[in-house]
């Protein structure tokens, strides 16, 4: 009997990365080499029910966000549980938006690593964020304290089995940075679940734009919503375009999505949807001709930005950070502004919205590398990982003369296309 715990945000809970845990979950849930999964999951405070999953899986709801005390929680369960393997979902904020709890959940990975096999899946990293910003831009000395806690975090993150990313540029810092030998690229994954005649081509759907996201921080609105209702007042007054904008405040900014509903109340073509459920994701996406994302910086692999892919959707996006990546290393394809310019934002959406043919073949194009990549695949990948793990054996830890963290295994990176 085989059994592994995962341990990630999860839904009815909105916290970050918890429709991704249900994808995976969902995909180990196929396999016949595991026979039970348990979730170690998020508490929810909304009275949603639980979801309806594979007999297999059992969601036990255990830690909460922001409590100093959620690494104990998930620790007492796998002592209690005690499973061959232990895999963590996670993103810097996963356990928590204040410091202390972040990064006291994020040492939970190492320790458990005494208790059971246990592998991380890392969908950012504090190294590849320009603070100054985020929410800490002018305040150098916290920036400082962060960007120290995020080294000492990602040290003890490698002295787990092993840490996988989804971005190449993550995988050259603990390269380059940390020296390490246990960490892996592994790419996003694909949620689709329906045919490609499923989606609407993108001359067959009206002028609406689509954005999704936790905003307030380094994810702003005010740049896109100004775009949209400049381009409405001048080239499509008879045919305005509509934004719909799906998600939720970011923890750090609480009301930030109420003020800006409020001050665009009379404008019925800006559309606050709130948070879109996984089971209102597809038709969230197949309504727009464009999914734009307008951000300041960039913190890791877009999850939305690749579930706008999977349903054919195509994307604007500045050039920069992570967005690189995905276009040069992942192959996906979309329109470019250039980052913090609203003008040559408007200008990109015009652009955009009038090439209905390169826009298709973006699509197409998105659409073939995303059904390429599987979460069945990388559930595969990420076994494999935990497999290597068996007995503890896998990894020899030595400390080099400069105190870099290095572990090594055999010098293989997993990289799923």
């Amino acid at each position: 009997m085989t059994t592994l715990a995962l341990i990630s945000a999860f839904p009815p809970a909105k916290a970050s990365l918890n429709e991704y845990g249900l994808h995976l979950v969902n995909a180990f849930a196929r396999r016949t080499d595991i026979t039970r999964i348990i979730v170690l999951a998020d508490q929810d405070d909304s009275v949603a029910k639980e979801l309806e999953l594979d007999p297999k899986i059992e969601v036990r709801r255990i830690w909460k966000f922001n409590s100093p005390f959620a690494g104990l929680a998930i620790l007492r369960e796998l002592k209690d549980i005690q499973p061959e393997h232990a895999l963590y979902n996670l993103q810097t904020a996963s356990f928590g938006d204040n410091e202390v709890p972040a990064a006291l959940g994020l040492l939970t990975p190492m320790l458990s690593q005494r208790l059971v096999p246990s592998g991380v899946i890392m969908h950012n990293l504090i190294d590849a964020v320009d603070l100054s910003k985020t929410n800490l831009a002018g305040n150098k000395i916290r920036q400082k304290i962060v960007s120290t806690a995020g080294t000492i975090i990602n040290k003890c993150l490698l002295k787990t089995g092993f840490v996988s990313v989804t971005l190449d540029s993550f995988l050259d810092i603990f390269h380059s940075k940390y020296r390490a030998k246990n960490a892996y690229i592994v790419p996003h994954g694909s949620f689709a679940n329906e045919s490609k005649t499923d989606i609407p081509l993108i001359n067959e759907r009206s002028d609406t734009i689509v954005t999704m996201g936790k905003f307030g921080t380094y994810k702003k609105l005010e740049r896109m919503i100004s775009a949209v209702q400049r381009l409405n007042s001048t080239l499509y007054k008879t045919a305005p375009i509509k934004l719909v904008i799906g998600g939720s405040n970011h923890p750090a900014t609480p009301g930030y999505m109420e003020t800006l509903q409020a001050e665009h109340a009379i404008d019925s073509n800006i559309v606050f949807h709130g948070y879109v459920a996984e089971e209102d994701v597809a038709g969230f996406f197949k309504q727009g001709k464009l999914a734009v994302f307008d951000y300041d910086s960039t913190t890791g692999s877009s999850g939305v930005l690749h579930q706008a892919a999977t349903y054919g959707t195509p994307s604007i996006y500045p050039l920069m950070g992570d967005f690189i990546d995905v276009t040069e290393r992942e192959g996906l394809q979309g329109f470019h502004y250039i980052p913090l310019d609203e003008d040559n934002l408007m200008s990109t959406i015009d652009k955009a919205l009038s090439l209905s043919e390169k826009a298709q073949d973006m699509a197409d194009n998105n659409l073939s590398i995303s059904s390429g990549v599987p979460m069945d695949t990388i559930a595969s990948v990420q076994m494999s990982l935990l497999k290597g793990l068996a007995g503890q054996k896998y990894f020899k830890l030595r400390q080099s003369g400069k105190k870099a963290l290095w572990l090594k295994p055999k010098d293989s990176i997993f990289y799923a296309s």
